[in-house]
Order: C-alpha cells, then sequence, then structure tokens
C-alpha cells in the first residue's frame, strides 16, 4: 500500500489512575456545551494511510485559513492508545508521521506562507488529555490531524477534556481538522467504532453489525463533539469492503432518528474530501473517489429479513465523487457539477430478467461457500428433485467445470450436492478434457456449470460447440444452476481478471473502483442483467459500478456468497441465507477522473434478503 512506516501499538487504556467514566460528568460538563457545540469549520477526513497525495490536500486545506507567517499543524495521537511499556515506541511513531505531514504540507505551501510547521501534541492517554498544559496552543493551529489508530480509544482519551475543547475552539475558529482512518471516523459524532463481535465486512448487511457510538446518547461514547452531526463517516471503504456496512447503518439511522436518516459518506484509503461547515461536501483529492449514501432523496425504504435479520432496501440512491468539480449540499442532498444543479433520478420501475428457458435458473454467488446444507445449493437441489418425480435414485445431475482442466472443482460440487440432500446420481465434467467430449447434458434432471477459475474460463466461452451445448441446456434442464464466475458468463459483460488472494484482497478492493480495472469481455448473453458473484466475501462492490459504467442498460446483480437469484417463469426470488444487491445505473452518468477513479452520478441501489422477490417496487 505504500505505507512503509511502522504500526502503533494499539493498547486499550485501562489504568483506573488515567481514565474518568466515558459519561457525562460534572466535571465534563466545562468543557462541553448543553445544547452541543457547533461543527468544525473545515473537516478533512481521509479513509486511511499517510500517502503523499493526501497528505498534500491537507496542507492544502490547513493554508486556506491560516494567518501566517507558516501553516501550523497540531498532530494528534489519541488513537494509538498508551502503556507504559508502548508510551516510547508510540510517541516516536507519532512523531514520524508527524514529519511526515509537515513534509507534505512543506511541499504544497507557497508565498505567502515560508513553510509549514507540523508538532506533535503528547495526547495518548487519558491524563495527558486531561492536563491542560499538553493543549497549550492547540486552539490557534491552522490545522488539526489526527493519526489513524483505534478511534474508540481515541474518543476514550479525548471525550470532554481540555484537549477535546482546544481543539473544538481552533475548529470554530476556522482551523482544518483531518485526519486518517480512525482519525476520519472521530469526526462525525455519530461515530462507528468497527464491527460487533467477530463480524466483518461480509456481514455487513446484517442488522446490528455494526458497533455505534451515536452522538446524541447521554453518555460520551461518541466522536468528537464538534464533528459531523450530518454525516456519517466510514474509511477505508473501497479497501475493506465496507458498502454493506454504511447501508445497513444509515438504515438504522434511519429509525434512530425517525425518519431523518444521517448521510453515508465512505471515504477510501489514501483519498479524502472536504466538509465545509456540515454544508457543503467538495474537493476530493488522492487516489480514489468518495462514496455518497441516501436514503432520503428518494424516499428509500427498508426492513430487515431472514433468520439472521438482513436488510432490505429500496430507492437507496448513491455517488461516486471522484477528483473534480462535483459538489454536495448535505442540508438539502443536492449534488452540483460544474455549478449545475444534477436532478435526481426518477426510478424506473424494473423486473428481473426471465428465465431463458422453461425450468428455474440459478445465478450463484459461490455456492460451495460456507455451510452446503443452509445456502441455496439445498434450493436447487429441491427443484431437481421436484423435476425427477418418483425416480430421484435414477435421475442425473451433470456437474461441469467451465474452467479448462479444473477437475477439483467439479469433484467439490459432487460431494456438495450430496450433502445439500441429492440422492441420485453426479456425473462430474470438466471442459478441457475427454469427459467434455462425451458429456451428456441433455435429459438431466439439472446441470450445474461453474468456474472457479475465471483466468482459464475463456476458452470454454470462446468455443461455438460448449455455446451451443449449454444454451441447449439452460433452455431444456428443469434445474440450471449457474455458479462463481460462469454466474458472471451468463450476463452481457464479465471479467476473466484473477480473484483476490488473502494478500491482494485490500488493494483488489480498491482497484474495483477503478475504471480499467475490470478487463471486461462479452458474456453469453443468455440473461438480460450482469451479474457479480462473491459480493461480499471477495469486496467486489466496485465491480457493481465498473459493470454500470460500461454498460449502463442492464441492470447489475451482485450476488453474495451461498445465495442465488432464482429465475424461474413465475418471478425471480432469492434462493440462500444472504443478499442479492440489484444496482440501477440506467438513469446515471457515468465518468472517469483523472487519477482512474469511477465518477458516477445517480445510481440507484436495491437490496434484497433471503426469500424476497427481486423485482422493484417502484
Amino acid at each position: 500500500m505504500g505505507n512503509s512506516l511502522r504500526t502503533p501499538l494499539l493498547v486499550a487504556v485501562t489504568s483506573t489512575a488515567l481514565l474518568v467514566p466515558l459519561v457525562a460528568t460534572a466535571s465534563g460538563a466545562a468543557f462541553a456545551a448543553a445544547d452541543g457545540p457547533a461543527v468544525g469549520a473545515t473537516m478533512a477526513p481521509i479513509g486511511g494511510g499517510y500517502e503523499t497525495p493526501s497528505l498534500e490536500g491537507f496542507g492544502r486545506l490547513a493554508a486556506q485559513g491560516a494567518s501566517g507567517p507558516t501553516v501550523d499543524i497540531v498532530v494528534v495521537p489519541s488513537a494509538y492508545g498508551d502503556k507504559a511499556k508502548d508510551r516510547a515506541e508510540n510517541l516516536v511513531l507519532a512523531q514520524e508521521r508527524t514529519d511526515q505531514v509537515d513534509a507534505a504540507c512543506d511541499a504544497v505551501v507557497t508565498a505567502p506562507y515560508t513553510g509549514c510547521t507540523a508538532r506533535l501534541a503528547v495526547l495518548l492517554n487519558r491524563k495527558d488529555a486531561m492536563d491542560p498544559a499538553n493543549s497549550v496552543g492547540i486552539d490557534t493551529a491552522d490545522g488539526i490531524y489526527i493519526l489513524g489508530g483505534d478511534q474508540g480509544l481515541a474518543m476514550k482519551v479525548l471525550a470532554a477534556s481540555p484537549a477535546e475543547a482546544a481543539m473544538g475552539r481552533a475548529a470554530a475558529a476556522g482551523a482544518t481538522i483531518g485526519g486518517t482512518s480512525a482519525g476520519a471516523a472521530v469526526q462525525s459524532r455519530n461515530m462507528i467504532n468497527g464491527y460487533v463481535g467477530a463480524l466483518g465486512p461480509a456481514d455487513g448487511l446484517q442488522r446490528g453489525s455494526t458497533l455505534m457510538w451515536w452522538g446524541d446518547d447521554a453518555d460520551l461514547e461518541r466522536g468528537l463533539d464538534f464533528g459531523s452531526t450530518q454525516v456519517l463517516y466510514d474509511q477505508h471503504f473501497y479497501q475493506r469492503g465496507r458498502f454493506g456496512r454504511l447501508l445497513s447503518t444509515i438504515a438504522t439511522s434511519d429509525e434512530r432518528r425517525s425518519g431523518a436518516s444521517l448521510l453515508g459518506l465512505g471515504v477510501d484509503y489514501a483519498t479524502g474530501i472536504h466538509n465545509t461547515g456540515d454544508q457543503t461536501l467538495s474537493g476530493v483529492f488522492g487516489a480514489n473517489s468518495a462514496a455518497i449514501v441516501d436514503f432520503e432523496t428518494l424516499h428509500a425504504t427498508h426492513q430487515w429479513v431472514g433468520k439472521v435479520p438482513l436488510l432490505s432496501a429500496r430507492n437507496v440512491l448513491t455517488h461516486l465523487i471522484p477528483p473534480g468539480t462535483a459538489s454536495y449540499a448535505i442540508p438539502t442532498r443536492a449534488l452540483s457539477v460544474d455549478g449545475a444543479l444534477v436532478p435526481p433520478p426518477a426510478p424506473l420501475a424494473w423486473t428481473a430478467p426471465a428465465a431463458p428457458g422453461a425450468g428455474t435458473l440459478y445465478l450463484g454467488g459461490d455456492l460451495l461457500s460456507g455451510d452446503v446444507r443452509a445456502g441455496a445449493l439445498p434450493a436447487f437441489v429441491r427443484t431437481t428433485v421436484t423435476a425427477a418425480g418418483g425416480a430421484v435414485r435414477q435421475a442425473r445431475i451433470v456437474v461441469v467445470s467451465a474452467s479448462s482442466g479444473d477437475t477439483a472443482t467439479a469433484s467439490a460440487y459432487a460431494a456438495a450436492l450430496k450433502t445439500a440432500g441429492w440422492a441420485g446420481v453426479v456425473q462430474q465434467v470438466t471442459y478441457g478434457t475427454p469427459s467434455w467430449a462425451s458429456a451428456a447434458l441433455a435429459g438431466a434432471a439439472g446441470v450445474v456449470v461453474t468456474a472457479a477459475d475465471p483466468t482459464t474460463l475463456a476458452p470454454a466461452l470462446a468455443d461455438p460447440d460448449f455455446r451451443t451445448r449449454v444454451g441447449a441446456a439452460v433452455g431444456s434442464t428443469p434445474a440450471f444452476l449457474a455458479d462463481d464466475h460462469f454466474a458472471a458468463a451468463m450476463g452481457s459483460w464479465w471479467s476473466p481478471k484473477a480473484d483476490p488472494t488473502s494478500a491482494t484482497l485490500e488493494d483488489e478492493g480498491i482497484a474495483a473502483f477503478k475504471a480499467a480495472d475490470g478487463d471486461w469481455q462479452p458474456g453469453l448473453g443468455l440473461v438480460a442483467a450482469n451479474v457479480v458473484p462473491r459480493l461480499n466475501g471477495d469486496s467486489r462492490w466496485g465491480r457493481l459500478y465498473g459493470l454500470s459504467q460500461v454498460d449502463p442498460t442492464h441492470l447489475a446483480f451482485g450476488v453474495a456468497d451461498g445465495t442465488a437469484a432464482a429465475l424461474s417463469p413465475t418471478g425471480a426470488t432469492v434462493a440462500g441465507g444472504s443478499s442479492v444487491v440489484v444496482l440501477d445505473g440506467r438513469q446515471a452518468t457515468f465518468s472517469t477522473a483523472s487519477n482512474g477513479a469511477i465518477g458516477a452520478t445517480n445510481v440507484v441501489l436495491d437490496v434484497f434478503g433471503p426469500g424476497e422477490q427481486l423485482t422493484s417496487s417502484r
């Protein structure tokens, strides 16, 4: 990621001598107005990292209101945490970051300023923050930069302290409040403090998956008291697959605030945005774009469905804002580009594409993921059993691995079908081996075509015989399952790009929001849509926007791992225990920014949970 400096030792502040309870107390009242303080005039949340372009962007903003002759910046390391044995090392690391901030600011500041001076404020623990001597000079700074780490630790240190009060005075006087990662999260008073328990990105659409510190509670578990009251910031947004988390959290805010939901703002690694007085978002800077999630403009509705309640939402308006001339009015939710207002779309009704044949077509998001007894695979088996009638033991399911030479996936599917309840015959076929030449798809009760490796799928798709035989099976088989990358190939466009590994997952999550990433190839066109499998597990939210940029005329279906979109002659439903997300870009405007990021305005998202009909409610 280009971030070579060491990671701070994140240690929870546990010494009772250094802590006060995180509740409003008489001593804390001296540092926070009863009606709540005003928000900072200039906020610059950065989604992660200490990359030069994002640090330079902060430096430029700090210089805009500087009094001179230098641009004076205070660096706050409170997200690091502190224990006696780690304090010296963390102070060294924080000073290294301070030097980076200083150097980046020096590189972009011009006359009348002679340069920048960045100094480290020793605010590692509660005792530091409660000592007014450690906050001297903060309130006269031109910029305050909050380092990354753990936002919960940061607020345990800063909430209702002289340090927070000094930062608030600086913000009110016009200082730019910037910060990266945790330093961005604390800039919204309603603060995301991570996931609950062991949950993660794959669970983001689950109700209550986000550990929220709400700014209107009586306690001090919140973001900075001068942070945004209208916008909820999420950081490392593309990098760590947090689109689902922000969607579900904004839905929760809608319930909490009686229908007046917060605006969601996702900022990615090495990318920042300018929030002016909690009125305007503009001036995206750095490596990628910022994502806006809006439940109000199109009057989004939502509920929670399934055994593990998952978000079901309609008419969620989203925008991807890259560097450029876009400006977003927060109170009115109005987007402008080049000074011209961009009217919101009048959402178009849609229905899921029809099944190409008389049977049921399952478009799977990788049904071998997770417990095959509980996902969409048992639904496919039940459809096949019905088709077989009373002759299940003699009936056949043919499993075709379309990735050339990949016999392991066909074998894994054969075993999974038995586990999912299939008691009949399973025939294993792999394209590129003799088994394909003799494969008999006709007459099967069910056919599975899967592709675990997209880099070896192209030969099958280019083979006229393969296309003809699979096309005939789709049209005639009672139950046809196109899984994983073959589900993508069923649509108009698909990507042959290799799957991410654990080592590349975060980089690939970022890259998916770049216009050139998908290397899109024409698909089979058997389904009038585009399909993105493994939506959550592989952080592929960017693929939805990339597909719609290439092909805005078709809906893009993002299918979660273990789940399928089941298309039948009577309609389409979500099969399995997770989600299907439908992106509608038919009225959107797409662009490509100078940094390669996808720009997108007026993209509508619908989110569906287990058992729901795949159709709009417009």
